[in-house]
């Protein structure tokens, strides 16, 4: 078996891959809020109305997403995951009607009690959010401990929802 050493071109191109990637992640994240998480209460898909004050000793979950986007359709599994055992305040951006949503979600598996429809975009200008899927990671100080712009795993939701408690 013969394996080829990689050449200086292949590194030079996996290297300038890597640094788009950093940058393009960068530019996403720029205008995200940090420190104290905005406060808002909204009514969500199922009409419970929902506010975004951690309980103590509780961590939050405040994930913008929608429905054309590809990379939120793969994370979805993800997020209803994630809701089962932690507080998920799921927004979907420019992503239609009420009924439109709630139609989605049932395509999709989707819960209604946490799904927010935000077709005004006043929530994401409230945290900053640019690009889909953006996720906040808010500790049981109401402070955003983590914010993620991109697809994450629901290891990497778990972990990053376990450390804002500490």
């Amino acid at each position: 078996m013969d394996i080829k050493k990689p050449t200086r071109k292949t590194i030079m191109q996996f290297v300038m891959v890597i640094l788009a990637v950093f940058i393009i992640r960068v530019w996403q994240q720029q205008d995200l809020i940090t420190g104290v998480a905005p406060s808002f209460t909204s009514k969500t898909l199922s009409g419970e109305i929902v506010n975004s004050k951690p309980l103590p000793n509780q961590t939050i979950l405040i994930h913008f997403w929608a429905t054309w986007c590809g990379i939120c359709r793969l994370e979805n599994d993800n997020i209803q995951a994630i809701s089962k055992d932690y507080r998920v305040l799921n927004i979907a951006m420019q992503s239609g009607t009420d009924a439109e949503l709630k139609e989605y979600a049932k395509k999709h598996n989707m819960r209604l009690d946490n799904m927010i429809n935000d077709n005004s975009e006043t929530l994401a200008r409230l945290f900053g959010v640019r690009a889909t899927p953006s996720s906040f990671f808010i500790n049981p100080e109401g402070r955003i401990q983590f914010s993620e712009v991109g697809y994450v795993t629901t290891l990497g939701y778990r972990l990053r929802l376990w450390w804002a408690t500490l």
